[in-house]
């Protein structure tokens, strides 16, 4: 069974929390989110590293301090947070075929997760996700696209449907290879900003021949107000 690399970035506080438009659900819980992703985390397929921003707050203050698994920066903002884990990431002499999985600390994930990810490797992909978006079932536009109108190509593996989409968020995965073809890539759309331009750097990687594929339903999702992945009751999932 191939191995995945989780990078998971957690931060004391995050002034995104701060815009009008992030909401939480109900069920919102930061530490039962992460003990969401543990006791979902499939140690044969799966190794994880906590990547801790200590800019606004230590780690010895959370309930990560007994966390083994850290590395530890200060970065201040998301888009600095994505950029020092990048770099980590790209210092690491993993296996070209390594599958790397960049994931935000307010993801849910369900059981099996690990399975999922690895098939989605299986199809035409350069990039997996697990989060389906609910905003590409609307006629909403974003970036000069209205996602309901692109045609996706719908695919199956053993355990669950795909399709293809424009973009995604920060919480992605790829292979360690094709991380560092498109490294120039990634660095841009998080530089000179205070958070990731994540959607439109997808739209760039799909226009370069790089398509990204997500799950249906989802296997994980953005805890994010009215951005929660369709179809599951995603509070069954936590502690």
């Amino acid at each position: 069974m191939k191995k995945i690399e989780v990078f998971l970035r957690h931060c004391y506080y995050s002034k995104i929390q701060e815009l009008s438009s992030r909401t939480r659900p109900d069920w919102w819980n930061k530490e039962k989110v992460f003990l969401n992703f543990k006791n979902t985390l499939n140690s044969e397929s799966t190794n994880y590293t906590i990547i801790y921003d200590e800019y606004n707050g230590k780690i010895d203050d959370t309930f990560l301090s007994q966390e083994k698994n850290v590395h530890i920066i200060s970065g201040g903002d998301e888009a600095k947070s994505f950029l020092s884990t990048f770099d980590y990431i790209l210092k690491k002499n993993f296996d070209e075929d390594t599958i790397i999985y960049f994931l935000e600390d307010d993801y849910v994930h369900r059981p099996k997760w690990d399975i999922i990810l690895q098939e989605g490797f299986t199809l035409p992909a350069s990039y997996v996700t697990l989060y389906d978006h609910p905003d590409k079932y609307t006629n909403k536009i974003k970036n000069g696209i209205s996602y309901a109108e692109l045609k996706h190509k719908i695919f199956t593996t053993s355990n669950s449907h795909w399709r293809t989409t424009i973009s995604t968020t920060c919480t992605f995965a790829t292979k360690f290879k094709t991380l560092k073809e498109d490294k120039e890539i990634h660095q841009k759309y998080s530089t000179n900003t205070q958070i990731t331009r994540d959607s439109l750097k997808f739209i760039e990687l799909n226009k370069m021949g790089r398509s990204v594929v997500s799950c249906l339903p989802g296997y994980s999702t953005h805890a994010a107000g009215e951005y929660v992945s369709p179809f599951i009751n995603w509070s069954d999932y936590l502690l």
